[in-house]
């Protein structure tokens, strides 16, 4: 039997079945994957907070321990930091370099979501701002000696955060857009108490982008596809933010982005199977076919005969080859080969095995073909090779053949041997069943 060109018809549909069965199944590996990554994503969201939380904490300490200085009533600048003065001759902490540091500390735990750092004192005679915005300015001109208290100690309850050993003597906000700036940011405030009296208000405006930065660049990291209060996730874990009041915020993902990144290595896994499978066919045809006619080898085949006791059997052989050969060549004679093999693989059934035993020999294994129909079969194929001309050449075929069975395949072989012999010594082109 002729290996069927059908095979390569199927591979696009092979690839399409592969790559759907590939997307289902990396998809389904990344929600497993992603699912595992949630609670790690939001210990990486809690653990820079509370980094961030502490960096601001230290300062209090370098607030008790800065000296003061006289300044006059005005704005005084000082690498970036402005400090706003209300009232002439007036003692202020110097307290620029430890802004500066502050705001590089914090910033290398959220590079780029620093916005605004103030340390507000109470009562509010002064402040410092880095930077200082002109709505800054003029809400401060406005404040009220007590307006630190009111505003925001007593409003967020940070009056008595001085009593915390190892809790939240801070809080951060929920997010909300900045007056003026139109920025979404979120405060950390920390009140800096001595002998239970409020001296000092810090507050560490944060981008809101800051989240969405950590998100992004631990999907990045761990090629996950999490989000931050997605609407069509289909699956979230619940967590909150610490020292905060907000509420809690999900961290899921969504089916269509596990989809999205499922794509691309569904796709190489498909074209990987392409390439593979095509590779394996081709060397599967060559260890079972010969090459220049498309049947089955001889020593790939013969094993199978050796097994089988019935047979249903064909010899065939090109009358005159060796003259084809010697007269026109032996590119003509392959040709003649070859278009011989299309021949025969076109008049035999699917479960038919046409085998190319040696030189100008083939062999026709049928299934359950009685003689008179074995007969009728290899006249039929002998008259299809006459009756077309071959390479240019008027080709004949002499055909041996037998039908028996409890026997070998050595036995059967040298009855149809000699029933082409038989067909050979009559004339040639004929057919002899035995």
């Amino acid at each position: 039997m002729q290996i069927s060109s059908n095979v390569n018809r199927s591979l696009p549909y092979s690839f399409v079945r592969v790559f759907i069965l590939s997307l289902l199944v990396v998809s389904m590996a990344l929600q497993l994957f992603n699912m595992l990554h949630t609670q790690g994503l939001v210990r990486q969201l809690q653990t820079n907070f509370h980094s961030i939380f502490e960096t601001i904490r230290r300062f209090g300490s370098y607030y008790n321990n800065t000296p003061s200085l006289v300044m006059s009533k005005g704005i005084h600048e000082s690498n970036g930091v402005s400090l706003l003065v209300r009232q002439d001759a007036m003692s202020v902490k110097e307290l620029t370099p430890g802004v500066l540091k502050l705001r590089a500390q914090v910033e290398a735990l959220a590079p780029d979501s620093v916005w605004t750092i103030a340390v507000l004192e109470h009562p509010s005679l002064y402040a410092h701002f880095l930077p200082l915005r002109n709505q800054y300015s003029d809400a401060f001109d406005q404040y009220r000696l007590n307006d630190v208290i009111e505003r925001v100690v007593v409003r967020e309850h940070l009056n008595n955060t001085y009593q915390e050993f190892y809790g939240c003597n801070l809080l951060m906000t929920e997010p909300y857009v900045e007056e003026g700036t139109k920025q979404r940011i979120r405060t950390v405030y920390y009140p800096i108490h001595n002998r239970q009296a409020l001296n000092a208000l810090v507050a560490v405006d944060l981008k809101e982008s800051h989240i969405q930065d950590q998100l992004d660049a631990y999907n990045a990291l761990h090629h996950t596809t999490l989000n931050i209060n997605g609407a069509h996730n289909v699956y979230t874990t619940t967590a909150h933010f610490p020292c905060s009041n907000a509420a809690t915020f999900r961290i899921g993902f969504s089916f269509t982005d596990v989809i999205l990144k499922a794509l691309w290595p569904s796709l190489v896994l498909a074209i990987l199977y392409l390439f593979g499978s095509r590779i394996l066919r081709q060397k599967g045809r060559s260890i079972k076919t010969d090459k220049m006619t498309n049947l089955y080898r001889r020593d790939y085949y013969e094993p199978k005969l050796k097994r089988m006791t019935s047979f249903s059997l064909l010899i065939l052989d090109i009358d005159y080859f060796k003259k084809i050969n010697d007269t026109h060549g032996h590119a003509k004679g392959d040709e003649v080969l070859s278009k011989c093999a299309q021949i025969i693989s076109s008049q035999i059934r699917t479960g038919d095995a046409a085998i190319r035993w040696g030189g100008e020999e083939f062999i026709i294994i049928f299934k359950n073909m009685h003689q008179g129909v074995l007969l009728e079969k290899a006249d039929q194929i002998r008259l299809a090779i006459a009756n077309e001309k071959i390479a240019d050449l008027d080709v004949t075929v002499s055909i041996g053949g037998v039908t028996t069975s409890q026997t070998t395949f050595d036995n059967a072989y040298k009855i149809a041997d000699t029933a082409l012999y038989e067909s050979k010594r009559r004339g040639r082109n004929r057919v002899t069943i035995l």
